[in-house]
């Protein structure tokens, strides 16, 4: 292989190679240049219809859910006619 001082500088480019790129790209001036033109989007209307879409699916789910609550207490309620029949 390469030996114990080729596998150290490897070592030591695999660790620091990362935190270096780290710290670099998170300084202040980085992203004062890169951001500088950039604007957050006003999204109140997106706001709006999201939180209108979210209140939909939550009533679809829980009329789904008491629909199959119903179905499975039916179910309940034969499979207890049916069993009384039989003991009869």
């Amino acid at each position: 292989m390469g030996g114990w001082k080729l596998e150290t500088g490897r070592f030591l480019l695999c660790v620091t190679f990362p935190v270096a790129a780290f710290w670099l790209f998170n300084q202040p001036s980085i992203f004062q240049k890169f951001m500088r033109n950039y604007k957050v989007a006003d999204t109140t209307e997106n706001d709006e219809a999201f939180a209108k879409w979210k209140e939909q699916m939550q009533v679809q789910r829980r009329k789904e859910e008491y629909e199959k609550f119903l179905r499975e207490q039916m179910a309940f309620e034969a499979a207890q006619k049916q069993r009384k029949s039989i003991e009869a």
